[in-house]
Order: structure tokens, then sequence, then C-alpha cells
């Protein structure tokens, strides 16, 4: 049974992300774990009064609603219903929590990400840079104004001379309940020559389609050398739901950064799976 573990660090993007783990954890049939980032405290009513407990403001604290959210949301669903449980990872560091990961073999952790304004600050004290280098599974980083949505089309980016085979297999998986697009773009490394269609696609069903073999699977060879446009054509031109990049990889720093933040980058307005390397 896969898991998908979601972080909350009581934000609106944390919220908007758990929303759509469900979507992708109902359509999977996976489990979900809500990681609560800080310690949670159920509010409760009091002389016709919301309380909570001590110190409500105190950034230490997380208001335990997500999972109550989820768990309506998920009584009213027709088809597979997941497992929804929770776990205070507060007082975790970064290895504790990818220790935790990979022992229970999670398949993939879902986080929310910023705007610009003041309201959305994250009270996550976990660095996603330092977890994803001890991770085994893929990192997705949902925007807080991207629209939730079922799965139609998502792009790998990489070179087509490294492209990792179990990752694509990856995608397959999570693109099989809808049916979903899968494209490789092909960027040629920095330093490396541009692959010509033949070969590029010679390489492709040798290397790639025959092993995945997922009908849905195409190649897109990208002559384009300036990388946002590139990932502009990808997002607004191609309709692609879901950018997928491999950690600290080719293409990885000239398109996200060199570290990745609590906000992703402003021509980046999808959400981004993030392979660790």
């Amino acid at each position: 049974m896969r898991t998908l573990l979601v972080i909350n660090d009581s934000s609106p993007q944390g919220d908007h992300a758990a929303k759509f783990a469900l979507i992708v954890a109902q359509a999977l049939e996976a489990n979900i774990i809500i990681a609560n980032a800080c310690k949670a405290i159920k509010n409760v009513q009091k002389d016709n009064v919301l309380v909570g407990g001590a110190n409500d403001d105190s950034p230490e604290h997380c208001e335990a609603e997500i999972t109550d959210n989820l768990v309506k949301v998920n009584s009213h669903h027709d088809g597979f219903k997941p497992e929804i449980t929770e776990i205070d990872i507060s007082a975790f560091n970064e290895v504790q929590l990818a220790e935790f990961s990979n022992k229970e073999q999670v398949w993939m952790i879902v986080k929310g990400m910023a705007d610009h304004s003041p309201e959305t600050l994250s009270k996550m004290h976990i660095n996603i840079n330092t977890l994803l280098n001890k991770v085994r599974c893929p990192l997705l980083m949902v925007p807080l104004h991207w629209h939730l949505k079922q799965i139609e089309r998502l792009v790998y980016i990489a070179d087509l001379r490294y492209c990792r085979l179990q990752f694509v297999r990856f995608l397959a998986e999570l693109a099989k309940p809808w049916n979903a697009i899968i494209s490789i773009a092909n960027l040629s490394a920095k330093g490396l020559p541009y692959m010509c269609e033949e070969y590029a696609a010679t390489v492709f069903k040798d290397e790639i389609y025959c092993n995945v073999k997922y009908d849905q699977l195409l190649l897109n060879n990208i002559k384009e050398r300036d990388l946002n446009k590139a990932v502009d054509v990808m997002i607004n031109g191609m309709h692609n739901d879901v950018l997928v990049m491999v950690n600290h990889r080719f293409h990885f720093e000239e398109i996200v950064g060199t570290y990745i933040t609590e906000e992703l980058p402003a021509h980046i307005t999808v959400p981004l799976l993030i392979f660790p390397y």
C-alpha cells in the first residue's frame, strides 16, 4: 500500500496541499499520514467563544484542522477512502523526518508552497533542501494558488542521456489513474550537444518507452536553450499540471535556484515534483 506524507505547517498552503494529496491518494488507493510540524491543538467551544490552548498564537502550536477536514471530505467520497493518520514531527529535525519517511517507505511527500503574502509564512522548522538530500522518495510542492484538479499532463525535464528509468516508472504509476500524458522534455545538459530528432527518438524508444510500457508516454525534444522560456511553454503553452525534475541535477539550479525556499520561483505556477538525486 502506498503512503503519502503530508506536511502540516499550519498555513493556508499546507491546507491546500493536503486537499490535493487527498485527491491523489483516492485515485492511487494510497493512505495518508499528516505530519504536524508544530504541536497540534484542537480548538474547543467554551462559553460561545472559540478558544484553544495556552499561547494559541505561538509558532510552536498548529491547529489540528487539516486531518478533521480531510476525514470529512473523505467520508463523502464514493470510491476508495484512504486511511488518514497523524504524527507529531514538531520535535523532529531533517534527519529524523527522513528516517521516519524511509522506515515507513513513504511513496511521496507533499508540501504546500507559499505566495509572497505575510499570512502564508510557514511555521515549519524543517529545511527542505536538507530533507531532500536524505529521503528516498520524491517531494511534491504545491503552490497555494494553483487550482486543484486531477492530473492530466506531467512533464519530466531531463537530458535524455541521463533520464532515470525508475523515475519514469514512478510517474507512470502516478499518471495511470487518470490516464495522464507524461512527456519527457529532452533538454541537453550544459556543455553537451543537442540531440537530433532521430537520435533522440531512438534513445527514447529503446531505453525508456520499451521499458516502461505506458501508452501515454511521449518525447518532446526541445531546441530552446533559454530554460525560462522552455518552462513557460511547458506550463502555459503545453498546459502541464506537474513539472518534474531531479534534485541538483541538470537544469535544476537554473530553473529552481540553488536552494528551495518556502516559495517557488514566480515562473513555476504548477506543482513541482522533485526526485532525490
